[in-house]
């Protein structure tokens, strides 16, 4: 089992709490997705998608949003054994846990759940290998994002990382995204908003070991 630095775990709940991360530990990643499937059984059907249905809407609004009538989890960087017990437990509860195929699925991605292999504690960042186009569109237009993540894939610092990042790039360049909290701008009239480009909500799962 690789070494916990127990300072980085800390100074990683410190800073996200100050980045509106929602911090959960669990004990492994079994937990981790009972936690995510929790949170897609307990959370209101596409909260942005269907904010303006007291409208009228066109015939091609209404088909949005009666596509989203059903809950969809968006689960694209799991191994073939983990992705399909996810998706089981995921069609007991009554929606739909994809992987593929999300360019269909652009309005109505309720939670995606992804994991990664290495944090930065003092920016709270995860670090994700987002090489994979379904990786890129599962965290950018799903409402929450749920990321599993190992306490000992947390470092300091990003010198700390360095040696996980020139791994990642040796094949070439590389698509590595740094995720550090819901989206958020303060574009409009300087009024923080959440949610704009991105996911309303980040949680980030610590698991041990």
């Amino acid at each position: 089992m690789a070494k916990i630095d127990r300072d980085a775990v800390e100074l990683f709940k410190k800073k996200a709490a100050s980045a509106s991360i929602q911090i959960v530990e669990v004990k492994d990643l079994q937990e981790a997705m009972s936690y995510a499937l929790d949170i897609c059984e307990k959370k209101d059907y596409c909260q942005l998608l269907l904010s303006g249905c007291e409208e009228k809407l066109s015939e091609k609004g209404a088909a949005v949003c009666e596509r989203a009538a059903a809950k969809v989890l968006a689960a694209p960087n799991l191994d073939e054994k983990t992705y399909s017990s996810l998706s089981e437990q995921g069609g007991g509860k009554g929606f739909t846990v994809i992987r593929d195929g999300l360019r269909g699925h652009l309005a109505g991605i309720d939670v995606s759940f992804t994991t990664a292999k290495a944090a930065i504690a003092d920016t709270a960042s995860c670090i994700l290998e987002s090489s994979s186009e379904e990786t890129r569109i599962a965290t950018m237009v799903c409402e929450v994002h749920v990321v599993a993540l190992p306490k000992s894939a947390i470092v300091p610092s990003s010198y700390d990382a360095e040696d996980y990042l020139n791994s990642l790039m040796k094949g070439g360049p590389a698509y590595t995204a740094f995720i550090s909290g819901p989206s958020r701008t303060a574009d409009i009239e300087r009024v923080l908003t959440l949610g704009v480009h991105g996911p309303l909500e980040l949680h980030v799962a610590l698991m041990e070991g």
